[in-house]
């Protein structure tokens, strides 16, 4: 038995095989960076909402206590007489 030894035109397909993969491999590294790119920005912009929620909650807390502070009590708006518009 003699031992095929590969021909130029094999070893140029494995080698053309190996790069067809090595490109699709560079193509997803790129969408995928790409799409973390995307992903980081979104969680920017969340992280900023939240903050602002947050400091809104925070003020709305604070009046809500200087209310209390003031009447004692906060009033029910069923307790309270109607807008002059009324």
């Amino acid at each position: 038995m003699s031992q095929t030894e590969p021909q130029p035109a094999d070893a140029y397909d494995q080698r053309d095989a190996g790069q067809q993969r090595i490109d699709e491999l560079e193509m997803k590294v790129a969408f995928l960076e790409e799409t973390v790119d995307a992903l980081n920005s979104q969680m920017a912009d969340l992280t900023q909402q939240f903050d602002l929620a947050r400091q809104a909650m925070q003020m709305m807390n604070k009046k809500l206590e200087q209310l209390q502070a003031n009447d004692g009590q906060v009033k029910d708006s069923a307790e309270e007489s109607p807008p002059p518009h009324y």
